[in-house]
């Protein structure tokens, strides 16, 4: 059975949906709306199917390929403009068109007429979304989660609410009633999200209310005047997806600059020798640590070796990773080393972007006051610091760790 698929075009009144990726690749409850119709197709006998692609077709191409995932063959075709189904009948002489503007199993129920039209829709696929999902359960009636989903013992879970895959759900947040997490979301320390659609890859900040709304990336649309805003304080909400790579090494001034401090700074030696003298440990204690990679996950992790000062504590005892830096292993602002074993129990994908960052003498985590432990608020702090990081918030580390004082909002 041959079939025309045709994607949706921009729509005004859904504008937001659009902003970074065709409608036809907004994602429903974990797949996207054109996963959906290419498994519905599949499963009705299609083999082949022509898809019309008015908006972005270059994303689409990339989303689906020539259709093996689903066992189809597929042609993409770029158009112009959004065909009707009886034009793209008459031109491709086919046996049925379709148009992509509703879930399958949902056809009385059109998805981008408006915002607050979508939302519902979403709400009302809720229910029986998890038969589409191989390895959702429903963790306690109304409530279903993804494959790969944390959910901390202090949050509160109200139904309906669904988690996508990959989702972190952190201490003391609320989520629900009414609330929809797409993958690999991360939903902050005591945030709250009710009666709101949080897209994939969206970190939604500390303290934060997200509330009848629709949250993506760094945009947020309220469903009830319409109002969007754009976020610009990354602390609130972000894209969680990042870049694609990063520079391991600190600039020449940089390494010049630990030089010169590890010079005026030497007197430490003389301190920590005084204070190991009976402790039988050497004064330089060798460490391994894996070398981070742009590419998240990866299973043939390089190792790098690196030393820390017995005698002394805190900051004082990474006296020698100056060196480090000049050598060009660390940075001043990264992320701290951490080894194999640990490399190993970093889970999501969100966790694993730890790596992803250089290993610096100094950290987010530390301006946190966290930044020599290996629990959850580290991981946080280090993933988020790996997608976010700029210049300004490498010298705000540097101050709040100089000063003592965190120059960060507190969790």
């Amino acid at each position: 059975m041959k079939t025309v698929l045709i994607c949706p075009d921009r729509r005004s009144e859904v504008a937001f949906l659009a902003r970074t990726a065709p409608l036809a690749l907004t994602p429903i409850l974990g797949p996207s709306l054109l996963s959906h119709w290419l498994t519905a197709l599949a499963d009705r006998g299609a083999r082949q199917i022509t898809l019309l692609a008015s908006d972005r077709p270059d994303q689409i191409r990339a989303a689906v390929g020539n259709g093996e995932r689903w066992g189809l063959h597929i042609d993409i075709q770029s158009q112009p403009r959004e065909l009707s189904i009886q034009e793209a009948l008459a031109q491709f002489g086919c046996d049925t068109a379709v148009l992509a503007d509703r879930l399958p199993a949902m056809p009385d129920t059109p998805l981008f007429q408006s915002v607050s039209g979508f939302f519902e829709a979403l709400q009302k696929h809720l229910p029986t979304a998890h038969k589409h999902r191989v390895g959702t359960r429903e963790v306690s009636p109304g409530i279903w989660a993804g494959l790969g989903s944390k959910i901390d013992p202090s949050a509160t879970l109200s139904p309906p609410c669904w988690l996508g895959e990959q989702v972190w759900i952190r201490a003391g947040a609320t989520v629900g009633p009414g609330a929809i997490i797409e993958d690999s979301a991360i939903i902050d320390h005591d945030a709250e999200t009710t009666a709101c659609w949080i897209g994939p890859w969206t970190y939604t900040g500390a303290l934060t209310r997200v509330h009848q709304s629709l949250a993506w990336s760094d945009g947020l649309l309220d469903l009830r005047s319409g109002f969007f805003i754009e976020i610009i304080d990354a602390f609130l909400m972000c894209d969680l997806r990042g870049s694609s790579g990063f520079s391991r090494q600190s600039s020449w001034l940089g390494r010049f600059a630990a030089v010169v401090v590890s010079a005026l700074t030497s007197p430490l030696l003389l301190l920590a020798a005084f204070k190991n003298r009976s402790s039988q440990k050497p004064l330089f204690e060798p460490k391994r640590a894996v070398i981070p990679t742009a590419m998240t996950g990866s299973a043939s992790l390089r190792e790098m070796h690196y030393s820390e000062l017995n005698g002394l504590r805190g900051l004082a005892r990474r006296w020698p990773q100056l060196w480090s830096i000049a050598r060009g292993d660390f940075t001043w602002v990264g992320n701290r080393p951490i080894t194999r074993s640990q490399a190993a129990q970093l889970e999501t994908e969100f966790e694993q972007l730890w790596l992803s960052a250089p290993v610096g003498l100094v950290s987010l985590a530390d301006a946190f006051g966290c930044g020599d432990s290996f629990d959850d608020d580290t991981r946080a702090h280090s993933s988020f610091y790996s997608v976010r990081s700029d210049r300004r918030m490498d010298i705000d580390i540097l101050r709040s760790v100089a000063s003592g004082r965190s120059r960060f909002p507190t969790h």
